[in-house]
């Protein structure tokens, strides 16, 4: 490779790094404002598509490039809570999903390949950024044996139920749908609504107007 070839591609690498991190920052002030709405303490997160980045001596050189890229896809988890009801207690599950392209599950919906296989995936351009609200009530366990089951990933939503008032629900957004504090209003209250309708009280703190 010539030498202005290798310095372009490294260029491109730093500029990339740059605005990976500001990005990044931008999702997690976005995952702090939705927990502060809705009332929900963060309580730590989890990579989903690839083993968490390696850390302290930690690690293999044999580990896939996607191990160092954790929020790639992630599950941002929280503190359960408590409501009080007039003859029970119910227990109130939220976590919030990151998928930042979903190239490769729609890809997976034709065929079966390997997530090291990035040239197999969508092209970006018809891929998506989502974020995926999910709630469970009593329950957490259906959608978490399985969190890249594609009817997860692609639908717009759906609610698992292990009894009648042990369920999940989850709803997915865009990602277009929180570029701006006015759009990420709208999006937290249609989550609200969705929860309403599904009998989960998640207690907004603070009411959106």
């Amino acid at each position: 490779m010539q030498a202005n070839g290798i310095n372009e591609i490294l260029l491109e690498v730093r500029k990339s790094y740059r605005v990976l991190f500001e990005y990044q920052k931008r999702i997690l002030d976005l995952v702090d404002y939705i927990a502060k709405n809705l009332n929900f303490e963060y309580n730590g997160g989890f990579s989903k598509f690839s083993d968490n980045s390696p850390r302290n001596g930690s690690g293999s050189l044999d580990s896939w490039a996607w191990d160092w890229l954790s929020m790639y896809y992630y599950e941002f988890h929280f503190k359960n809570k408590v409501i009080n009801n007039d003859k029970n207690k119910d227990t109130i599950y939220f976590s919030l999903f990151i998928l930042n392209d979903d190239g490769y599950f729609q890809a997976k919906k034709e065929q079966n390949i390997a997530r090291t296989s990035v040239s197999k995936f969508v092209d970006v351009e018809k891929s998506n950024s989502k974020l995926i609200f999910v709630v469970g009530k009593n329950y957490w366990n259906s959608l978490g044996q399985n969190w890249d089951d594609l009817n997860f990933i692609l639908k717009d939503h759906d609610v698992k139920r292990k009894s009648e008032n042990e369920y999940m629900i989850f709803k997915s957004f865009s990602l277009e749908c929180f570029e701006n504090e006015d759009h990420a209003k709208k999006s937290i209250l249609e989550f609200e609504k969705l929860c309403q309708e599904n009998n989960i009280k998640i207690n907004i703190e603070t009411k959106i107007q």
